[in-house]
């Protein structure tokens, strides 16, 4: 079965646990991302003439992805209910 077939067969309900799972996984990401940043503003001394990074679609999202597989793995082994 592919990944199509899979989203397919759920119900909603568990379309919106995905859903929300994948939400909060990109805010977790958005979170890491800013505390990196940070860090790595402070080990710089926030000098002029440092790198400035900025946040983009692709990064966030692809950590989001692998946050979302991370804790839907361990969601799955704790409760019954995730799909």
């Amino acid at each position: 079965m592919n990944l199509g077939q899979w989203l397919k067969s759920l119900s909603a309900t568990d379309q919106i646990i995905l859903l929300v799972l994948y939400c909060a996984c990109i805010y977790i990401s958005k979170l890491t991302l800013e505390v990196l940043i940070e860090y790595y503003d402070h080990k710089k001394g926030h000098n002029e003439f440092r790198v400035r990074f900025r946040i983009t679609p692709a990064v966030l999202l692809g950590l989001a992805l692998i946050y979302s597989l991370i804790l839907y793995q361990i969601l799955e082994a704790m409760f019954d209910f995730i799909p």
